[in-house]
């Protein structure tokens, strides 16, 4: 299963996915008692990249907590059009990093995804509805503890990501159609376009 992980995220490094960089595999590990320890993978450091945790708490401010939702919904169509489910899909198994007033968000724990030549629509379906679960269970396990903003009602924000995801796999996944008008306004700006760029 650890060399397995290994190599389903050295895939999504190669196909430019957001997630953490695999450096090896350890195995053949014993304890102070002489007991097999379970292998593991060893990834690199992401700088400056945070848990969830770290950053949903009490301070945290609503329009914060939507750019973290537009982040992991961004990285969930990344991971679908390249046909990754992932199929654990949580705030739990993702890291966050600061981007320009807002928040990308990197894939850490693939154990349990599968690469595929492209996704069926029930495969993203269950990566959506897992989504929309996991981060609506992580929220009221922080609203339990005293960790959420009054703000954030953690069902809203569980669904609030599937819509997120929904209207992005729309907009870029839709057919484009062209008519014989748009398409000399089309033809006008490509070689107005490239003209600037031949200057």
């Amino acid at each position: 299963m650890v060399e397995r992980e290994y190599y389903l995220l050295g895939e999504l490094q190669r196909r430019a996915v957001p997630c953490v960089e695999p450096v090896g595999t350890l195995s053949g590990r014993i304890d102070v008692h002489g007991r097999a320890l379970a292998c593991t993978r060893i990834t690199k450091h992401l700088p400056f990249s945070l848990p969830y945790l770290a950053l949903f708490s009490s301070s945290l401010r609503v329009e914060t907590a939507d750019r973290l939702l537009d982040a992991l919904a961004l990285l969930l169509v990344q991971l679908h059009l390249v046909g990754f489910s992932w199929n654990d899909v949580s705030l739990s198994n993702t890291l966050f990093l600061r981007d320009a007033g807002s928040f990308a968000a990197y894939l850490v724990n693939a154990e349990t995804g599968e690469l595929h030549p492209a996704l069926s629509s029930g495969q993203r379906e269950y990566d959506l509805e897992t989504a929309a679960t996991n981060v609506t269970g992580e929220l009221m396990d922080l609203a339990a503890g005293g960790r959420l903003q009054e703000g954030i009602d953690p069902i809203v924000t569980g669904v609030g990501l599937r819509l997120r995801d929904d209207a992005l796999w729309e907009t870029i996944t839709k057919p484009v159609e062209f008519t014989r008008e748009n398409r000399l306004a089309l033809e006008k700006k490509f070689v107005s376009s490239t003209r600037w760029a031949l200057m």
